[in-house]
């Protein structure tokens, strides 16, 4: 039995090991425009060199038939598509009701250490805005 015990210690060590780590880290936005409709934030980001992947998230609550949510962002001043994964747009008639959320992943690129501005615009209507969340992995 405590042979069977010590294999198993051991085998879920390794696995532990050798599972990568993906910890997100929050990173800091400030508000620049707040009104009832719309809010607007600046977030500075310093590029590490290796394809930083970076995740933008706006949360709302009360969602309902007539709610018409987006965000869009930018990255220095260029349009920001975002990737596989995102959702920057959502009306309410689609059926999501109550808590609801917008996110946008994309890939921050550049020299490490080069200093990059990610501005992003939250549209609301019919919703109540709860907060927004930068990370980055």
């Amino acid at each position: 039995m405590m042979k069977r015990v010590g294999i198993n210690i051991i085998f879920l060590s390794m696995v532990a090991m050798a599972a990568p780590v993906c910890a997100e880290v929050a990173l800091a936005c400030e508000t620049q425009s707040v009104n009832f409709k719309k809010r607007e934030y600046r977030c500075p980001l310093k590029a590490n060199g290796s394809g930083q992947h970076i995740r933008f998230k706006a949360d709302f609550s009360g969602s309902h038939d007539d709610t018409q949510l987006s965000i869009s962002l930018s990255l220095d001043g260029l349009p920001v598509t975002c990737g596989k994964g995102s959702k920057t747009w959502l009306k309410g008639e689609d059926g999501e009701e109550g808590d609801v959320s917008l996110e946008c992943h994309l890939v921050l690129d550049g020299a490490a250490g080069s200093q990059r501005m990610l501005r992003a615009t939250v549209n609301i209507y019919h919703a109540e805005f709860v907060g927004v969340q930068l990370s980055a992995r």
